[in-house]
């Protein structure tokens, strides 16, 4: 593996021109995780992801080890220190298992990266050219909120299995399902009085717009929450920020566990919900419990759909409906010790919303998980 020198770099962000930042979609999602050999195969065995490449000190990297994992046009890496001395095993001390970087897929990476900056973002890395045998790949990252960092990764002359510091895993043959087929959002959770403040950042940085704005009361909390998207559609955040309400809401409950503003959970999309939920719940995944009385109403609520809503009620699946179609969707507890991140499975049938319909069930759900943990 060769690295470009820094004048290489410094060229390249000099030669980027000033357009909008052109986001094509997610490229990867980095979690810092305690143990990323354990959690590796947490996610291959419970959901169904491949590895597919490694690194660390056998192919050259020194302080941390990771794996990537895919399923469908989803990347997902885990990271873990070597250095308990590290800013990795620091900000796991600080947030637990949590998401670290998310990467978008560009076609110019020090365009992307000089633009943001221009739009205000602080750098974290500086344009740099990573080359191998199949080619190279450019990679450049600036500050997100708190400790999470987005990067723009410019890969169309590379030809290799993801990045030249990764060698590929033997024997990484998929377990015996393979239901998602990519990230369809990624949601973040801020403080109090920060979301508009957030929104308008994304929007100048990162080039996106609004696409949907929901504020949500229960009888114990309440939610204020934006959608900011690209024009396609590829890249989707929904921001949230915790409400008046009389006690504890669930945004509150990450913030407090999580330490400060982050992702509360990554949306796979996947081509057959049903299926995916049995598969997923044989393995050991737990979902979150959704009240019998909202399927006694669902079909006066959303019309006919052409799923059982006795197969829905069974596993718990919410359902949504908007003027393009209608949508199924389902919440893991938190995958970690802390009651902090989470995954949602969705099936899309036309619909382009986020299931604000459901919003008051998810949140209805997770307030009696509060309940047990005593945090409501």
């Amino acid at each position: 593996m060769a690295v470009a020198p820094q004048s290489a770099a410094a060229q390249l962000y000099e030669e980027s021109s000033h357009s909008e930042v052109q986001l094509e979609g997610y490229d990867y999602v980095r979690l810092n995780v305690g143990n990323a050999y354990q959690t590796m195969h947490f996610l291959r065995n419970s959901f169904g992801f491949t590895p597919v490449a490694y690194s660390g000190l056998e192919t050259g990297a020194r302080d941390q080890v990771s794996y990537v994992l895919g399923q469908g046009s989803i990347r997902v890496i885990v990271t873990s220190p070597l250095d308990p001395s590290g800013s990795i095993a620091e900000e796991i001390k600080v947030h637990g298992d949590a998401v670290k970087e998310i990467a978008f897929t560009v076609k110019d990476a020090a365009q992307a990266f000089h633009q943001a900056l221009l739009s205000g973002a602080c750098p974290v890395a500086e344009p740099l050219v990573q080359e191998d045998q199949s080619g190279s790949v450019v990679v450049a990252s600036v500050q997100a909120c708190g400790d999470l960092i987005h990067s723009f990764v410019q890969r169309a002359n590379y030809r290799g299995l993801f990045l030249p510091e990764y060698r590929a895993i033997p024997g990484g043959d998929p377990v015996n399902f393979d239901h998602l087929l990519e990230l369809d959002h990624i949601a973040l959770s801020f403080p109090p009085g920060e979301l508009d403040r957030s929104v308008e950042a994304y929007k100048a940085v990162l080039g996106l717009e609004v696409a949907h704005e929901e504020n949500i009361v229960t009888q114990y909390s309440a939610m204020n929450s934006k959608v900011v998207q690209n024009s396609s559609g590829t890249v989707r955040f929904p921001m949230m920020e915790p409400g008046q309400g009389q006690r504890k809401s669930q945004i509150e409950e990450y913030l407090k566990y999580n330490h400060g503003p982050g992702v509360q959970h990554l949306a796979f999309s996947c081509k057959d919900i049903v299926q995916t939920v049995r598969a997923f719940g044989d393995a050991g995944v737990e979902f979150l419990k959704t009240p019998q009385a909202y399927y006694d109403v669902l079909t006066a609520r959303v019309g006919s759909i052409h799923q059982d809503v006795e197969v829905l009620r069974g596993l718990n699946v919410l359902v949504d409906r908007d003027e393009w179609g209608h949508l199924l969707q389902i919440f893991t507890k938190p995958i970690s010790g802390r009651p902090t991140l989470f995954f949602e499975l969705i099936q899309r049938e036309g619909a382009r919303g986020f299931g604000s319909g459901n919003i008051r069930a998810l949140f209805d759900a997770v307030e009696r998980e509060q309940r047990i943990r005593g945090n409501l």
